[in-house]
């Protein structure tokens, strides 16, 4: 047992630090979306008194995957499972790496022991501080027992450990800004337009969101636990509202994703912010998460980097990685007291917002060794591309990159 934890412990600090799975804040067409619906199979998910989870998770995913094809036919949607067929939650994820995808959502429908619990919640991947959201945590990575070699598949981790739980939540998703931007949208259509009670955009460790890597959302449309939350979840009225929500927002997040660049203002203010609500219901702490994301116009025309003060720049055509460190709407003057001491700072003028970066390569993978230690510094800080002197999607730099 000592090993598999010391393994998990690996795994985890593998994956924070050495994978090179960088927020996609580039701004560039969404071309491939994952949906997944959760559970499937000898798997039912929570199971109420007319339905299970398994059944109602597949109807809406596939509806919503419709509603984003009639609209959007240049964007391929793939289901993880488009009947009603087992999937292991590391293989879900594996569908949304080997395809690209732009962005995952996993959908589910909640249970709990209180009869009376009801409202939608999305999460995104990252640290439940409080542990309030626990139940829900077991419950969905719970499913990882029936796989034969779950701990080899998921680093040691033990459903049934509350130790693994612990560890497992100093995992933070590096795609956590734009996942924030979809499942904000998601809440609020939920709120707005289908009067949903919303019980808020929550972060917690789900074993599901913590291989994708690509902004991604895990969606609970209700409570199968509550009788009359059931009917609506069963109902033609309660399912089309859901899913044209969830498919609105989806396109708020897709103009987000297109048109604008969603980046940290600076690794101080960007850290969620977490408010604790008494649901009276149920008398139980409910988390909302609030973050502080700059968002800018995006002008490709003006991505030129604009820094007299930096080092002589490298052949035209050569691609160049730095690491962004912060966004200011003012020129900070570039001297080591100004950043935590670094010297080797840049800045380029995007968007009528200054950009600070640090060190300059061709070489990625030296790129991303620097990028371990800067997190340290900067935490919300990740690497972007250019090429001609202007900033390019990382993807589209790789991709150059392996061609040559």
């Amino acid at each position: 047992m000592i090993k598999n934890k010391c393994f998990f412990i690996f795994s985890l600090v593998f994956f924070l630090f050495g994978t090179g799975k960088i927020a996609n804040s580039q701004s560039f067409a969404i071309k491939t979306v994952v949906i997944d619906a959760g559970h499937g199979g000898k798997d039912p998910g929570a199971v109420g008194k007319i339905s299970k989870e398994k059944d109602l998770t597949l109807k809406m995913a596939l509806m919503f995957g419709e509603e984003i094809k009639k609209a959007f036919p240049s964007i391929k949607v793939i289901y993880t499972r488009d009947t009603d067929k087992y999937l292991a939650l590391h293989e879900r994820a594996n569908i949304a790496n080997k395809n690209h995808a732009d962005l995952f959502i996993s959908i589910h429908i909640n249970a709990s022991d209180s009869k009376s619990a009801n409202g939608t919640e999305t999460f995104v991947m990252g640290i439940d501080k409080s542990g309030a959201n626990l139940n829900v945590v077991k419950l969905e990575n719970s499913v990882i027992l029936q796989e034969e070699n779950y701990q080899e598949n998921y680093g040691g981790f033990d459903p049934n450990d509350p130790e693994s739980h612990i560890i497992f939540s100093l995992y933070q998703n590096v795609n956590l800004n734009q996942s924030l931007v979809m499942a904000r949208a998601i809440q609020d259509k939920f709120t707005k337009d289908v009067k949903r009670f919303s019980r808020g955009v929550k972060q917690a460790p789900f074993l599901v969101l913590w291989k994708t890597s690509m902004p991604s959302v895990l969606v609970e449309l209700g409570f199968i636990s509550n009788l009359e939350e059931e009917k609506y979840l069963n109902s033609d009225a309660g399912q089309k509202a859901l899913v044209k929500a969830m498919f609105d927002a989806f396109k708020v997040y897709k103009k987000s994703y297109e048109d604008e660049s969603v980046e940290p203002a600076n690794s101080k203010n960007n850290e969620p912010e977490i408010k604790t609500e008494v649901n009276k219901e149920e008398n139980k702490i409910e988390i909302k998460e609030e973050t502080k994301v700059e968002q800018e116009v995006k002008q490709t025309e003006n991505q030129k980097i604009t820094n007299e003060e930096t080092v002589a720049k490298p052949a035209e055509s050569e691609i160049i990685f730095k690491i962004q460190i912060m966004t200011s709407a003012k020129k900070i003057e570039i001297k080591p007291k100004n950043f935590k001491s670094y010297q080797n700072v840049d800045v380029y003028l995007q968007g009528g917002m200054y950009k600070y970066t640090i060190g300059r390569d061709s070489d990625y993978d030296k790129i991303v060794e620097l990028h371990k230690k800067v997190k340290l510094d900067y935490s919300d800080s990740f690497i972007v591309a250019f090429k001609n002197g202007e900033r390019i999607p990382l993807n589209e730099a790789r991709s150059q990159q392996k061609n040559k």
